[in-house]
């Protein structure tokens, strides 16, 4: 980080001191950036952890430098460095209000966070910012969407393995969490990365320091973000977003500069004085907001774990989920709104294995006749326990609803998969 010319410093809870660059500070100045302040994450997890209460505002800095570090490792320049350092802040400045739980909402109506953050360079005070800089605002948008160059390489922050991103998200929530499953040599695991074959490999030696960061990773996912009680509240403010989500907020291509001042405060604002003057759909979903906020959520009735590919593809739809959501409430005589039905691998999960492609890694050792390359899932076994053929299924029912629900929603999950031994 020396590299660098720093306008100033961010002292960290985890990292300590950060600097940030003259352009960094501009950024970190626009009202884009200070919403974050008034944005927690993960959203929900606070209500199962109190002490779990950061905001997305110290998240950014942490990967700055998480950034800055795997980047220096990889041996990138100042320039490929400050590219890399840049496009991970606007990574987290592309995400909105309910962190997420607006990921998933954006995403099943086909806006992702780069086309978020596309809409506000090129329409926004964002953009004018970046001009000012060594970068222009194409090149920037070229970083967010095919990856930061570096040597032969597009590294790409959002979807690579070994992901700085990911790297402060579980030391910051474990940190704040009060818990203990996400302890990682991060410095050694990015000292033996290098970039061969056109891909991220790893050194064979430090198998174990990346087992480590896999495990890390899975159990943070077990233990917190797909905990029960932090998945109903999460469902809650989704189902909040579907009813009445353009009520709430501006759709970010209808209005990017309304859409990118909006923030969880903002929400809790508008849900909280939904009235009789509102729409039908605005005053449910400021009562659901009311239970939430007083925590009485949605219960938890049955939960198995299926490995029917057919099933869980159906799901992965917001058709099919609503569709499997409205059988089982009919079986049950119950109002389809009632029902919510979960599963791991959706964008409102913070983290879950198998998010980031495993295959795209490799490991290296040298050897007598040079350099041997091997497949990950093939070497490691806590690798291949990422390709998870079980998937836990829940299904939730609001409250007073869990007696009448658990009986036909438990049928239902049975008939889903014959009883297997793995």
């Amino acid at each position: 980080m020396t590299s660098i010319k720093k306008a100033l410093e961010i002292k960290d809870p985890i990292h300590g001191y950060v600097s940030i660059s003259d352009i960094e500070k501009d950024i970190l100045d626009l009202r884009m950036a200070q919403r974050l302040r008034n944005i927690k994450a993960p959203t929900c997890i606070h209500l199962v952890f109190p002490g779990a209460d950061p905001s997305l505002f110290g998240h950014v800095v942490g990967v700055i430098h998480v950034t800055d570090v795997f980047m220096d490792y990889l041996g990138g320049d100042v320039n490929e460095i400050q590219a890399g350092r840049l496009t991970a802040l606007l990574l987290i400045l592309g995400r909105g209000a309910w962190e997420n739980v607006m990921e998933e909402y954006l995403a099943i109506r086909g806006i992702s966070r780069t086309k978020v953050l596309k809409l506000a360079i090129e329409g926004t005070e964002l953009g004018d910012v970046i001009e000012k800089s060594p970068l222009t605002k194409i090149e920037v948008i070229d970083f967010l969407e095919k990856g930061v160059p570096l040597k032969s390489v597009r590294v790409n922050l959002l979807e690579n393995p070994i992901n700085p991103t990911l790297v402060d998200r579980l030391e910051r929530d474990a940190y704040f969490a009060g818990v203990e499953y996400a302890q990682l040599e991060y410095r050694r695991l990015f000292a033996s990365t290098r970039i061969a074959k056109n891909k991220i490999a790893i050194n064979r030696g430090a198998l174990f320091t990346l087992e480590s960061y896999l495990s890390a990773g899975a159990n943070m996912f077990d233990a917190v973000y797909y905990h029960k009680t932090v998945r109903a509240a999460d469902l809650m403010l989704l189902r909040i977003l579907e009813l009445a989500g353009t009520e709430l907020v501006p759709f970010p291509t209808d209005d990017i500069e309304a859409y990118i001042r909006f923030d969880d405060i903002s929400f809790h604002d508008v849900l909280l004085h939904a009235g009789p003057e509102d729409s039908e759909e605005m005053q449910e979903a400021g009562k659901i907001f009311r239970e939430y906020r007083k925590r009485n959520l949605i219960k938890l009735a049955a939960q198995r774990s299926v490995t029917n590919a057919d099933f869980l593809k159906k799901i992965a739809t917001p058709d099919g989920l609503y569709k499997i959501e409205t059988e089982i409430a009919e079986e049950a005589d119950l109002d389809p709104s009632n029902v919510y039905l979960d599963y791991p691998d959706r964008l409102s999960v913070m983290f879950y294995p198998g998010m980031h492609p495993l295959d795209d890694l490799v490991l290296f050792e040298r050897g007598s006749r040079g350099y041997e390359f091997f497949s990950l899932p093939e070497t490691s076994q806590v690798a291949r326990s990422f390709y998870r053929v079980l998937k836990s299924i829940r299904v939730y029912t609001t409250r007073g609803y869990r007696t009448k629900l658990r009986k036909v929603a438990e049928q239902f999950l049975e008939s889903i998969d014959e009883p297997t031994s793995k």
